[in-house]
């Protein structure tokens, strides 16, 4: 690694890792707040508390780590600037894309990180995080389920509704299920039973009812003990990732859920722009690396204060931006791609407008 890029990293490190901390800090502060509030309604105890504030941890850190990418490059870059270092560096044959270059490839590698953190431990945090609530308020066993519903669909105009009153993990058993079948609209077979288990063969039930339906007449049949296959094809696995937020999936498992799950047209569009923000969240470490490099290194001198007051407000517009994407994602103004990405398409139009302006001009 040669001088001049452990020089800038070393510069870029100090106000990253002071955005992380206090934008994050700000952001844990606000969730701690609202546990304590929580709390106090529920006569929570202390430790739960800590324990429900420790699961907003990875969340809030991801949302300070693309605000600390901004802040460090303007701060960073632009006490050298103000410093007139970049101009000793230009003067001596350095050029600007090789100062831009470190900035952007930790953009980058920032983004594949938060991206990581955000597929991997965020999803599981919001998750607990949510169990440990009902666990708390409603003072039931952990690892189960209540009101599971499941339309699956099938081919040729098939489908079957699974619901069950609760969903017990660990046993692997659904407590008092009726599944319905239909055939191009009309209702063919419905099958109700206590419990449904988990064998090497799939979901069977020992004991229950089946509803043949005719065109004018009905067939009940009363089936005893015994192996009984019921034709729900998921395994446990995938019917965990089914009892899902889509705040709470990575997104490959929403990913899953959209191919594998009957949707009205609103609520697919609206999955399917969390999906395309999964992508797009994370790559803002890259668009703020590439939008702060060219504003951090404008001649005039700049004070920390204004290096600040540019990132909030380069933040909040970022903000307004997905803001809008989003309800025209989910309205279908635009497809739910175009609407997740548009403040990235925006700022990165407008970054790389003014990256090859600079690159332009000093070489």
């Amino acid at each position: 690694m040669r001088i001049i890029t452990r020089y800038l990293l070393k510069e870029l490190m100090g106000p990253f890792i002071f955005g992380v901390l206090a934008f994050s800090g700000m952001f844990l502060g606000f969730s701690l707040v609202n546990v304590i509030q929580w709390a106090e309604r529920y006569q929570v105890h202390f430790w739960s508390v800590l324990k429900l504030w420790a699961y907003t941890i990875p969340e809030n850190m991801a949302f300070g780590v693309y605000i600390g990418i901004l802040l460090a490059t303007l701060l960073g870059l632009g006490r050298m600037t103000s410093h007139s270092e970049t101009i000793a560096m230009q003067a001596g044959g350095i050029s600007f894309l090789r100062i831009a270059t470190p900035v952007l490839l930790i953009g980058f590698l920032v983004s594949v990180a938060s991206f990581i953190l955000n597929e991997t431990i965020a999803p599981a945090a919001k998750l607990a995080y949510r169990r440990e609530r009902t666990y708390l308020t409603q003072n039931k066993p952990q690892g189960v389920v209540e009101e599971y519903f499941y339309n699956e669909k099938g081919k040729n105009g098939f489908q079957r509704l699974i619901y069950a009153e609760e969903y017990h993990v660990a046993e692997e058993r659904f407590i008092n299920v009726m599944i319905q079948e239909v055939q191009d609209g009309n209702l063919v077979r419905t099958l109700k039973s206590k419990e449904l288990l988990w064998g090497d063969e799939g979901w069977y039930f020992k004991e229950g009812e089946i509803y043949y339906y005719r065109e004018d007449f009905m067939v009940p049949v009363r089936v005893t003990e015994g192996y009984n296959p019921t034709g729900f094809k998921k395994t446990p696995a995938q019917v965990i990732k089914l009892t899902q937020r889509p705040e709470e999936m990575s997104w490959w498992d929403l990913r899953w859920y959209l191919k594998n799950t009957e949707l009205n047209t609103k609520t697919r569009r609206q999955l399917e722009s969390q999906l395309h923000l999964k992508t797009a969240f994370p790559f803002a470490c890259f668009i703020f690396a590439l939008l702060g490099t060219p504003l951090a290194l404008q001649s005039q001198r700049r004070t920390a204060s204004a290096g600040l007051g540019i990132c909030l407000i380069n933040v909040i517009f970022y903000y307004l931006l997905m803001a809008l994407g989003t309800f025209l994602g989910q309205s279908g103004f635009t497809s739910p791609w175009v609407g997740a990405w548009l403040q990235n398409i925006v700022l990165g139009l407008y970054g790389g407008y003014l990256f090859l302006k600079k690159a332009l001009y000093l070489n």
